[in-house]
């Protein structure tokens, strides 16, 4: 069953960014020497709130998403420019681009294609930034407590990072990677609100007895609707220099 764009935009509702997240994407900027008047894209850019923090900068943020939900969202935000597209087929110009971005979309098709894409458009001295997550964490993360399929679906939809960095280490001049955890903290109420909504597109993989299942099992453990709810996030993150 594949993941229904247009639910998942409904589901991003209920899913914010962090401000880590938002630092993220500041860092890949001043990494990749962003200046006013440069092209960057966020790939899989959602509701543009990455890209939102370069507009600010005086960039030409675009978010590449094919998602109507999520461009209409990305749409609203001052500078940031939504194109529906793949990002296996970008819709940019060879050699324009300083910065290319993934948070959590290089997993959506041929990532291996969209690789290709993105060497394509960005130009000679800019970068290519990925966050991803590997199989440690899809094993042990908050969701896969409740829903135990979510570790086995999201090894198999995710690719290896080790295998991105090979990947990019065949055509790109400079290659990094490394990882860092993510400390996030919500309400009971909020996260099983989120989590009805499907505001993660592996949620709406799971068999509908396992997925009603884990929300039963988390209403057990968290009674109180305002009790503070903790979990990690681990991210591997790749940067690439053309």
């Amino acid at each position: 069953m594949p993941v229904d764009l247009e639910d998942l935009a409904a589901g991003y509702e209920h899913r914010p960014p962090s401000s880590a997240a938002l630092r993220r994407a500041a860092r890949a900027a001043e990494s990749a020497s962003l200046k006013p008047g440069d092209v960057a894209i966020d790939i899989g850019g959602g509701r543009g709130h990455h890209a939102a923090v370069w507009a600010e900068a005086g960039a030409r943020a675009v978010v590449v998403d094919p998602s109507r939900g999520m461009t209409r969202a990305a749409q609203l935000r001052p500078g940031v420019v939504p194109v529906r597209s793949f990002a296996q087929h970008l819709p940019i110009r060879s050699a324009t681009t300083q910065l290319a971005y993934f948070h959590l979309s290089i997993h959506y098709g041929d990532w291996k294609l969209a690789l290709d894409e993105v060497h394509r458009v960005v130009r000679p001295g800019g970068s290519c930034w990925i966050w991803t997550m590997g199989e440690k964490h899809h094993r042990s993360s908050f969701l896969a407590r409740w829903f135990p399929s979510v570790g086995d679906i999201d090894a198999a939809r995710f690719p290896d990072p080790a295998a991105v960095v090979a990947a990019l280490e065949d055509r790109w001049s400079e290659v990094e990677h490394g990882r860092e955890v993510e400390e996030r903290t919500m309400s009971a109420a909020g996260w099983r609100e989120a989590a009805q909504a499907r505001f993660v597109s592996t949620l709406q993989l799971l068999p509908d007895g396992e997925f009603a299942a884990g929300l039963a099992s988390f209403d057990e453990t968290y009674p109180d609707p305002d009790e503070q709810v903790e979990y990690q996030l681990t991210f591997d993150w790749i940067g690439a220099r053309k």
